[in-house]
């Protein structure tokens, strides 16, 4: 069984053709279970709305997007992750340890935050979460 933890640059790539997204494609689909967070769902409406402000997609095909995006979110398919206490602390824990080094960004660190919550979990070890690189 394969499980992934998708951030929103990958999904974006998933509804709307970008560099990579055959790659993105590919993966997700092959994927018996993707989680995403609630943090995720703010930030693709962010995404289609940016792509509608800068003229790169009409509003009508951004409903369509964002309309198979909820659908999509409501099969079994995909788990939506909530933020907690824990998934802030620890991001703040990443951008102390790695921010100034690699440049890590708030979101991003929430991101991995989310992510490291389910690889170190014992239900996600017992089950085989990996986490992978999409982008």
């Amino acid at each position: 069984m394969t499980l992934i933890y998708a951030d929103t640059s990958s999904l974006v790539k998933f509804y709307y053709p970008e560099a990579d997204s055959e790659k993105i494609e590919a993966l997700l689909l092959k994927t018996d279970r993707i989680f995403i967070s609630h943090l995720t769902v703010t930030e693709m409406a962010s995404a289609l709305a940016k792509k509608v402000r800068m003229g790169d997609l009409k509003k009508e095909k951004e409903t369509v997007l964002w309309n198979t995006f909820l659908d999509d979110m409501q099969t079994e398919k995909i788990e939506l992750i909530p933020l907690d206490e824990r998934h802030y602390l620890k991001a703040a824990d990443f951008i102390r340890e790695l921010g100034g080094r690699y440049g890590l960004k708030t979101l991003d660190a929430l991101h991995l935050s989310i992510a490291h919550s389910l690889q170190t979990s014992q239900v996600a070890a017992k089950i085989g979460i990996k986490l992978v690189r999409m982008s």
